[in-house]
């Protein structure tokens, strides 16, 4: 469950997509947390209505980087696109004062790490299982629902730690809302913003990760030449 409490609860929720993964979402939180307010953002999105479900019709990252403030925004943001939301967000906002380019993942690395699913040699998608999760896991933090055998280490844990030289990790935690539910706080974006100008110039491994799951950009900003 998501880090949230009675005297601070979720106000506002985006999601992003309107797919099978996004109407998923929006049906959960729609029945457990019926006062909560939600924009539902999708170029081509086609939604019953909702009440309080606001429906964007535009193409979600662009939407997020122009309406995600640092106050007054959304309380927590679910990615149910098929793009690595935090690393595609962060060129946008960056996009005025960095030149960014892609950097290629080094091989070693990639082999060591569970179950790597490679898209080009900048892109890399993991998971602890070795099969298709079932959509309302509840991700306890000591087993696995699907097998019952103790769960390995948190994956936004062992991408926080990698140590491969001269990469440096960039890792957004993606909490779970519900069972098969999982949204990131905003906070934690601007913080992977704020800390870009301390390493420019170098290969960083932009990750959105949950206990099992997680996505690596392989990214570099440099500043641009006014």
């Amino acid at each position: 469950m998501a880090k949230q409490s009675q005297a601070n609860p979720l106000k506002k929720i985006w999601i992003l997509g309107a797919g099978k993964f996004g109407q998923l979402a929006l049906e959960r939180i729609s029945r457990h947390l019926p006062e909560v307010e939600i924009t539902l953002v999708d170029n081509r999105v086609q939604v019953v209505a909702v009440e309080r479900v606001s429906v964007v019709c535009e193409e979600g990252i662009s939407w997020l980087a122009d309406n995600m403030l640092r106050e007054e925004t959304a309380d927590m943001i679910i990615p149910a696109l098929p793009v690595h939301m935090v690393a595609e967000w962060l060129k946008l906002r960056s996009g005025a004062h960095y030149e960014v380019s892609t950097v290629p993942l080094p091989e070693q690395l990639v082999a060591r790490l569970p179950h790597p699913i490679t898209n080009g040699d900048s892109q890399l998608y993991l998971s602890h299982a070795d099969f298709f999760c079932p959509d309302n896991c509840g991700e306890p933090e000591l087993f696995c629902t699907y097998t019952g055998e103790e769960r390995a280490e948190n994956m936004f844990h062992l991408l926080e730690n990698i140590d491969e030289l001269p990469y440096v990790p960039f890792v957004v935690r993606s909490y779970q809302l519900f069972p098969g539910v999982g949204g990131i706080y905003p906070g934690d974006m601007w913080n992977l913003l704020d800390r870009l100008h301390n390493f420019l110039n170098k290969p960083l491994l932009i990750a959105t990760a949950c206990r099992c799951h997680g996505v690596v950009d392989g990214l570099k900003f440099k500043p641009k030449h006014l």
